[in-house]
């Protein structure tokens, strides 16, 4: 079965905007047009796609499945057919999509968002929080232009982005000890606010059982950034990088403290597929501009 081009991009259209009306009016269309696509797409795949929920609509499980899919293939495809073209950053309407944690999108998009502003001011960047044990197959796909994240992923391309971080505690001033560097028995008889394993700081829980810590959470979260206030406000201990930590401390009226001793730094890297990016073209400029904006705000 051959499916037109041009329903899929109704269809990532309708998946983005949230609704036909929506679509319609990113696509320049009218809405009668992109109800007619859907319907003939919901004919040839078998699946409603899009069913009602309250005043709006809500993409089924079959559509979830394949926005992903579908957005790599015609990324690919667009790619291929503008290979001959030579690419012009101050022109371009792309869309880059880039991997981040909460903690990447307020520490390190700034400086991508600052340097593409100078360079592409008509592309945009689209932040995609893909859990961590996907993020190489949608490298692989093309999904995704690149991520950032502080675990090592197995892919053929890396640039750091922060080297010799590390984890640190986050505390309420109140139940802070005046030492800098708690015990392990101290980390450990304190309640925990947990970040999600799948936000991809999994190694938090590995480097602390190193040192004999398992945590005790109260509760687990999906953000990083929201343990500052459960910290401040519910008495909790929180463990993050210690570049977030000591960003948000003053903020929150925060105590920091180091954890002990034989916690291992670690590096947070810029990935990318090389067979996917390429050598030249969108992607490979867009990876291009990254490592420059990355490295300059990490020397700056």
């Amino acid at each position: 079965m051959s499916v037109d081009l041009n329903l899929l991009r109704t269809f990532l259209a309708i998946l983005d905007a949230g609704s036909v009306t929506a679509a319609a009016d990113d696509l320049r269309l009218t809405q009668p047009t992109v109800s007619h696509a859907l319907g003939r797409l919901r004919e040839q795949l078998g699946d409603p796609l899009f069913v009602r929920h309250g005043a709006g609509i809500v993409p089924t499980e079959r559509a979830v499945e394949l926005g992903p899919l579908v957005r790599s293939a015609l990324a690919n495809l667009d790619d291929a057919v503008d290979a001959h073209r030579a690419f012009d950053p101050a022109t371009t309407e792309r869309e880059f999509r880039i991997r981040l944690s909460d903690i990447g999108e307020s520490s390190f998009l700034p400086a991508v968002l600052r340097a593409m502003a100078a360079e592409a001011p008509f592309a945009s960047v689209i932040v995609e929080q893909t859990p961590i044990d996907e993020v190489v197959d949608a490298l692989a796909r093309g999904a995704i232009d690149a991520a950032i994240a502080s675990v090592e992923l197995d892919v053929s391309g890396r640039a750091a982005v922060l080297r010799g971080d590390h984890y640190v505690a986050l505390m309420h001033p109140d139940d802070a000890p005046a030492a800098l560097r708690l015990t392990a028995e101290e980390v450990a008889e304190r309640a925990h606010a947990v970040v999600s394993k799948r936000a991809g700081h999994a190694q938090i829980d590995a480097a602390l059982a190193a040192v004999g810590v398992v945590r005790r959470a109260a509760v687990q979260v999906q953000h990083f950034l929201a343990l500052p206030q459960l910290v401040a406000d519910g008495g909790l201990m929180a463990v993050m990088p210690v570049h977030m930590a000591d960003a948000v401390a003053p903020t929150w009226g925060l105590a920091v403290r180091e954890l002990p001793k034989g916690m291992p730094e670690f590096d947070v890297n810029l990935y990318w597929d090389a067979a996917v990016t390429g050598a030249t073209g969108p992607r490979a400029w867009f990876i291009g501009l990254a490592r420059r904006a990355l490295a300059e705000a990490r020397n700056g």
